[in-house]
């Protein structure tokens, strides 16, 4: 889960103290659409697909004259500790493993870019360049962080200072190779869009950020899909139900929750009215979603009528533990397996190696939020903000990295904070609890 941290603060107080037109003429359109044929890997019995998510790139060009160690700097990554310090190495590595691999298809379901400096969206763009040039598509979607986002700056010193920001417009354009150019349909209302990669197989991407809402705050990190958008979409599955198409989606936010109550202890990530959303997606014909956001690797089943859809949600490379995703397609099985970053081409603090410099990075900033925000914002008296702090910070790792197991220990003292607080033990044993779909390697049956 990608915690963001505020959100929860102001839930855990009440438990402590209580675009464009359719660019498509319907000619046009109506022959793009023929070109399905009777099956989806009829030509392609193992069909790849790859999912990067919340990447969060940051130009090393924003990060000058010791930026990274500066008051500026470190007050933004104490308020969201993200690795984005390392981003660039941290991708690199990723990169070079998709190079590597050349998978059919790669997804990425938004936050690009730290938040939505135009420099960091080129950049990622000549990336993306690269793995096509190797025979893999990838198609991209905005997330929160994105687009006219506030929070684009250069850190320079002690000092932060706005640096250009990237509009919607210009998300189109330079990901205009990424799915908006040889798109079979595009939605007049956001940057949503139809693909389709392969015979037999399309790809829907669900644009539910809120950019045209941003002030000089910067984002808003929860999502809703605009009712125009909900009926492009659902007409697009029916057109693709009636030629026998497979349509797997794409959103950034959340569809369906990743444990019990996310929607009240930590709202914003779950798109608003999922539920209802979900079962008309389903009635059309959804039966996968990616989707990121959160920052878990995390995959949860939700049914409806009968129905299974499965939210593949892939948490992102500049939280520990770096997951990524390489999916493996067989007939109507998808083969998910999970890859984490082990190394990067640069010089860390005390010479740890990336995975206990990581750790250690989220480790401590997650004890100081949860002391923090327990007792200096929300009065809880000190011994019980001590003994939470650390439960709170093991249970959130845990949901990080998916395939959550409490551990004996945990239980124990889970328990023991159920004498000083019911709901703050409920919370922490929410995290841990798995909604019954493995994590990380499964294989997942979607017809």
């Amino acid at each position: 889960m990608k915690l963001k941290l505020w959100m929860l603060a102001a839930v855990l107080s009440l438990f402590v103290l209580s675009c464009k037109k359719e660019f498509t003429s319907q000619e046009t359109l109506s022959s793009k659409y023929n070109q399905a044929d009777d099956g989806l890997l009829k030509d392609n019995p193992h069909l790849t697909i790859a999912v990067v998510s919340d990447i969060h790139y940051m130009h090393p060009s924003l990060l000058v004259n010791n930026g990274a160690e500066g008051v500026a700097f470190q007050s933004y990554v104490a308020q969201d500790p993200k690795l984005v310090q390392f981003s660039d190495p941290i991708f690199r590595n990723v990169l070079a493993d998709l190079t590597a691999q050349r998978p059919d298809i790669l997804l990425v379901p938004g936050d690009l870019t730290k938040d939505g400096e135009k420099i960091g969206h080129q950049a990622m763009a000549a990336f993306f360049n690269q793995l096509q040039s190797g025979g893999t598509k990838v198609y991209v979607m905005p997330g929160n962080h994105d687009i006219n986002n506030a929070k684009a700056k250069k850190y320079d010193g002690n000092n932060d200072y706005p640096v250009e920001m990237t509009t919607k417009t210009d998300f189109e354009t330079i990901y205009g190779n990424f799915g908006y150019n040889n798109a079979i349909s595009r939605d007049a209302n956001s940057l949503s869009y139809v693909v389709q990669p392969k015979a037999g197989l399309r790809i829907i991407a669900i644009d539910a950020s809120r950019y045209e809402e941003y002030g000089p705050s910067g984002d808003i990190a929860a999502g809703r899909i605009k009712p125009a958008t909900l009926a492009w979409a659902l007409t697009q599955l029916a057109l693709a139900k009636q030629q026998h198409i497979t349509v797997f989606a794409m959103m950034h936010h959340n569809l369906v929750e990743h444990y019990a109550g996310q929607t009240q202890i930590d709202p914003g990530y779950v798109v608003e009215d999922n539920i209802n959303i979900a079962n008309s997606l389903m009635d059309a014909g959804i039966k996968i979603i990616f989707t990121g956001h959160y920052h878990a690797n995390d995959i949860t089943a939700y049914t409806h009528n009968g129905k299974e859809l499965f939210d593949i949600e892939t948490g992102s490379l500049v939280t520990n533990p770096s997951p990524y995703r390489i999916i493996t397609m067989k007939e109507n099985t998808l083969d998910v397996d999970t890859k984490t970053v082990q190394s990067i081409a640069a010089p860390l603090p005390g010479g740890l190696s990336f995975t206990a410099y990581s750790n250690m990075f989220l480790t401590q900033h997650l004890d100081g939020y949860f002391n923090y925000y327990l007792t200096t914002l929300l009065g809880a008296p000190a011994p019980l903000a001590s003994f939470a702090a650390p439960l709170f910070r093991n249970a959130t790792i845990a949901h990080f990295a998916g395939d959550e197991k409490m551990p004996p220990d945990q239980r124990k003292q889970i328990d023991q904070l159920a004498t000083m607080s019911q709901q703050l033990a409920g919370i922490a044993t929410t995290l841990w609890t798995d909604l019954g779909v493995k994590d990380n390697k499964t294989p997942i049956k979607f017809q």
